[in-house]
């Protein structure tokens, strides 16, 4: 009789490749300034540490406290984009005095870089004395020694490498646990991972949509959403919302689910992203034009206003019948906002948005009605 745990234990490990060594931080520093190590990609946030988070990490490395391990994708050139570990490498460099704020080079092909500036560290909970060390300095009282120099470049951490062959799901799955450091990836910044490794340039595409100003008044989020790669998730449903078949259940998982469908969207050569991008920019165009910052806002009948957050309800039950009939819709403005304004009265609006659906059950119902509801000439 088979084993079937055995079965999809081999199944899986198939499907991952990775490799992994201890490397110094002299040799990580060599590698990042030939620009063969990516700490900064198109996907990731921007560093972000305070100086006493950054003072911890030295105490750690000069106190040989292990630190987690480095996450790294090997690209089809070789080089390394980091994955998990941006903000540790990023306060290493900078107290080496390495770490670029810009990636910039003249006609000539020289660097031109701007760098960040160098900053005093703080005292830490072992290491007061570390109160105003630079990584070095003409004053010696302010230096690290020699000695101390050569034992943070000596030090090592270990590397772990994804290769580019990996499984596309088993890539998301093993960034979805790299929970090591201090800041987490969201669900969408995994999203991002995925869709640079398999097509950067379409990746780009919807990172542009994302910088729209008019849709960004249009859905106006949190600080924290819009760091967390929000907007890049809004474009990402945007584009499932038009294309998807939905042939999966209610009860699917809503962040696996909408990975496997951008993916597939991406691949899909029919899809002519410059024309998407244009429409994209016409809707929420209009949609500003119309509702201001209110498209995706309860209307309050009574109140005779829109008011609260964006819904994402609102958002999956406007944009598939609204993309679908945009000539009209610009044409007809005061329909437009009406049929916005009714929606939240609508039954199959309350239906599908009652406590208890799950997100997937949701998206197919708001689908169906949306492309009812929003129907020219209806």
């Amino acid at each position: 009789m088979e084993n079937t745990l055995q079965i999809e234990i081999d199944k899986m490990a198939k499907s991952i490749k990775t490799d992994n060594y201890p490397m110094s931080i002299g040799e990580l520093a060599n590698i990042y300034q030939e620009g063969d190590l990516r700490i900064d990609p198109i996907y990731q946030r921007t560093f972000r540490w305070d100086i006493s988070q950054q003072s911890a990490l030295i105490e750690s490395i000069l106190l040989n406290i292990p630190i987690p391990p480095i996450y790294v994708y090997q690209n089809e050139r070789g080089k390394w984009n980091l994955i998990d570990g941006q903000q540790r490498l990023s306060t290493i460099f900078k107290f080496m005095g390495i770490l670029k704020q810009t990636h910039e080079t003249d006609d000539d092909g020289e660097d031109i870089s701007e760098y960040f500036q160098r900053e005093p560290l703080t005292r830490t909970k072992f290491l007061p004395s570390l109160e105003g060390k630079y990584w070095d300095d003409d004053d010696e009282t302010k230096s690290l020694t020699d000695a101390q120099r050569r034992y943070i470049k000596r030090s090592k951490i270990l590397i772990i490498i994804i290769d580019k062959s990996s499984d596309e799901f088993a890539q998301y799955e093993m960034f979805q646990r790299l929970n090591t450091g201090g800041s987490h990836l969201s669900a969408q910044e995994i999203r991002n991972c995925i869709l640079v490794m398999k097509n950067e340039e379409k990746y780009k595409s919807l990172r542009d949509m994302s910088h729209n100003p008019n849709f960004q008044s249009a859905v106006p989020i949190s600080e924290k959403d819009a760091d967390e790669q929000g907007y890049m998730e809004l474009v990402t449903k945007y584009f499932v919302l038009r294309y998807s078949q939905f042939q999966v259940s209610d009860s699917e998982n809503y962040n696996d689910f909408l990975t496997d469908e951008i993916l597939r969207l991406i691949d899909n050569d029919s899809i002519d992203f410059k024309k998407e991008t244009e429409l994209f920019n016409r809707t929420f165009e209009l949609l500003h034009d119309v509702m201001d910052e209110n498209a995706f806002k309860r209307y309050d009948t009574e109140k005779g206003k829109s008011c609260g957050a964006v819904l994402v309800g609102a958002y999956e039950a406007i944009i598939p019948g609204l993309t679908e009939n945009i000539e009209f819709y610009c044409e007809n403005r005061e329909l437009l906002k009406d049929r916005i304004q009714n929606l939240y009265g609508s039954v199959q609006y309350a239906a599908a948005t009652k406590r208890g659906v799950r997100p997937v059950g949701r998206i197919k119902k708001l689908v169906a009605y949306s492309k009812e509801s929003f129907l020219s000439g209806q």
